[in-house]
């Protein structure tokens, strides 16, 4: 080209005979089908991995292991690790344990025997309380009436006496007299007499004893006696079951004891059982090495190497299941559901493509996916191999792969390059060429890929679309911006809603295109590592139009507004639109679209050749 074009602020310019002489670069629209896609890289891993790890408590050392690389079996022994502490503690544990083992049967014996105890001490307590009514009984039946007709006999037995001495008495005083009698005679039947009354007053005063003393007290003894007896079979009963009790807290604490020694001991039984490791499935041995450069301290696994519970010592893949392991920008996690399609191509297999569907997809960003990116988050998703197992099983883990995610399929659309549209807020446009001239037109948007983007409304299928408008029309760009800014700056200053979408870096927000004024309400994010819609990108010092978020790839924002531009556009250094994966969302019926608006027409100066 042998001058520079001369460009008007807005409008129309006139192009050129010659697209080659003019230097502005410019594609037809098509109807076609395209694939909604979404690009990431990955690592390889196996499906089925065996984390062989150490169940020792505390650490220990490795005595053997298998070199790494050996096909094992599964059962195979692929570890040893050092046990002779173990033995001794097993030797320990054991002699506890019979101790306890003896205690507890003693106790066991001791609760039988209390039992027993307990049957025999409330059986004597109830025969004494037998015992002691029968007492009382007989006493009332037996006993006092016994009593009473003997001492009544006695009574009765001194009147008889006593009349009899009186008789007596009266024959020898009337003998004496007469005189047949001597003086002598009359007194000795006089003491008869007064010992036959004396006799029965003694008679009468023990039976009343007997009736108004001695049965009453006797009575009451025995009743108190019967009475004690039945306390006392409770007293027994509440002693017999305290003392049960005893020995029971003794079997049960025996019991518990017994438990916790024999636990310890099969807990040393297994830690010993532990230090064997066999393999639970077919595979390849890999020590589970540490590869993390940044980590100097990081463990190794190798004979005589001191490892800690849990910590993983073999990885045991199965070649015949494989996945890849990749982070989805969470811009782009809505797109990605399980079941989807996907494309495979590792790196050391060029050319050769496998075929994947998605597994699994996380619902919370990794937790250290920020720590060199800043704020952006990321969403672990795997995605499992569905090719044959004779193909898939050449593969090995950790080799790098691209996955290519299908998220959809459209037919017969019309479709424009990614570069050729710009967005400026909410709006979306394009510079179509108008016979001699470009104009400016709004556009509807809809899904998009890394390449191509469906044009809803605004352009005809054959029309001719410029390839670097943010390069040829940077004032035109710029002043729509400014416009943007301001009237968010005035919507700001009133206290009204602020507009998502304005420039960055004049306090504005971005979106990517296709926002609300879409028909399907999708917001496509257009070729660049995609941002959060609606947040803005910082960017370095200096870094210009082209410039990158701090701290990662340029986000949405940058890219959608045009400011990174495509390597086919001329930029230097900027990257082209394979090197950004894009994305869309569904869209909603009944989205209203914005009008189409035309720039002024303006002619075009002529080109200094």
């Amino acid at each position: 080209m042998g001058g520079a074009l001369a460009f008007p602020q807005f409008g129309m310019i006139k192009a050129a005979p010659d697209e080659a002489e003019d230097g502005v670069m410019t594609t037809p629209v098509r109807k076609g089908d395209m694939q909604v896609t979404v690009t990431e890289t990955g690592t390889l891993d196996s499906a089925r991995n065996a984390i062989l790890t150490c169940q020792v408590e505390g650490s220990t050392t490795i005595i053997s292991i298998v070199p790494e690389g050996t096909f094992v079996k599964e059962g195979d022994i692929v570890c040893e690790l050092d046990a002779s502490a173990l033995v001794d503690r097993e030797t320990t544990q054991k002699i506890s344990l019979t101790q306890a083992e003896a205690l507890l049967s003693q106790a066991q014996e001791n609760v039988e025997i209390q039992k027993t105890q307990n049957e025999s001490d409330v059986a004597a307590a109830e025969l004494k309380l037998s015992l002691a009514l029968l007492d009382l009984r007989k006493f009332e039946e037996g006993e006092f009436l016994q009593q009473v007709n003997e001492l009544s006999g006695a009574v009765t037995l001194a009147r008889e006496n006593l009349s009899r001495a009186e008789e007596s008495q009266a024959f020898v005083k009337r003998m004496a007299q007469k005189g047949y009698r001597s003086q002598n005679d009359l007194e000795a039947e006089r003491i008869a007499v007064t010992k036959a009354e004396i006799d029965l007053k003694v008679a009468e005063e023990k039976l009343k004893v007997l009736k108004d003393f001695t049965y009453v007290r006797t009575l009451e003894e025995l009743q108190a006696n019967a009475k004690e007896f039945e306390r006392e079979i409770q007293r027994v009963k509440r002693k017999s079951v305290a003392a049960l009790s005893q020995k029971q807290a003794e079997l049960s604490k025996c019991e518990l004891t017994f438990k916790v020694e024999k636990d310890k001991y099969e807990r040393i039984v297994k830690q010993i059982e532990a230090c064997t490791i066999r393999a639970p499935q077919d595979g390849q041995v890999v020590w589970a090495n540490a590869r993390d450069p940044r980590r100097s301290d990081a463990p190794v696994i190798e004979e005589g190497a001191v490892v800690r519970e849990r910590q993983a010592i073999i990885n045991l893949p199965d070649y015949d299941a494989m996945k890849v392991n990749a982070r989805i920008h969470e811009s782009r996690i809505s797109l990605i559901k399980t079941g989807l399609p996907v494309r495979v191509r590792i790196d050391a297999y060029a050319g050769e493509v496998f075929a994947g569907v998605v597994d699994t997809v996380s619902s919370v960003p990794l937790s250290n996916s920020s720590f060199s990116r800043g704020d952006v988050k990321e969403y672990e998703a795997s995605v499992r191999l569905t090719d044959a197992v004779e193909k898939v099983n050449k593969l090995r883990p950790g080799l790098s792969a691209n996955i290519e995610i299908i998220v959809a399929e459209l037919s017969d659309v019309l479709l424009a390059p990614v570069q050729a549209i710009v967005t400026i807020g909410r709006d979306q446009y394009a510079w179509v060429r108008s016979g001699d001239k470009y104009e400016r037109r709004t556009v509807r948007i809809g899904r998009t890929n890394e390449r191509q983007i469906e044009i809803k409304e605004g352009l005809a299928d054959g029309e001719k679309v410029v390839m670097n408008p943010r390069t040829l029309f940077a004032k035109e760009v710029g002043q729509l911006e400014n416009e943007l800014a301001k009237k968010e700056a005035e919507q700001s200053a009133e206290g009204g809603p602020r507009r998502p979408g304005g420039p960055r870096g004049m306090g504005g927000e971005r979106r990517g295109p296709g926002g609300p004024d879409g028909a399907d309400g999708s917001s496509p994010i257009i070729p660049g590592r995609p941002g959060i819609p609606g947040e803005r990108g910082s960017r370095e010092p200096g870094a210009g139009e082209s410039g990158r978020p701090q701290g990662g790839r340029p986000d949405a924002s940058q890219l959608d507004a045009g400011r990174v531009r495509p390597q086919n556009e001329g930029s230097a250094g900027t990257r082209g639109p394979a090197d950004f994966p894009v994305e869309t969302k569904p869209a909603e019926a009944g989205a209203t679209s914005s009008e189409n608006r035309q720039a002024p027409a303006l002619p075009l100066p002529a080109a200094t050749k």
